[in-house]
């Protein structure tokens, strides 16, 4: 899967589909994979391999 990050949300996407998760409310979404051209200046943070729990990144 491949991680992005938005202005209001992270995109886990993979194939057709993506999670969408809001940076403001941690609300989930599943949406097509071609919804990522919707989003604000998506930016490629990496590739994920899954996700159990939460997500906390770090700058750095």
């Amino acid at each position: 899967m491949e991680l992005f990050q938005a202005k209001d949300h992270y995109i886990l996407q993979q194939g057709e589909r993506a999670l969408w998760c809001s940076r403001r409310d941690g609300g989930l979404q599943l949406r097509p994979a071609t919804d990522l051209l919707l989003a604000w200046n998506p930016i490629c943070l990496g590739l994920v391999e899954g996700v159990i729990g939460k997500i906390q990144l770090h700058s750095g």
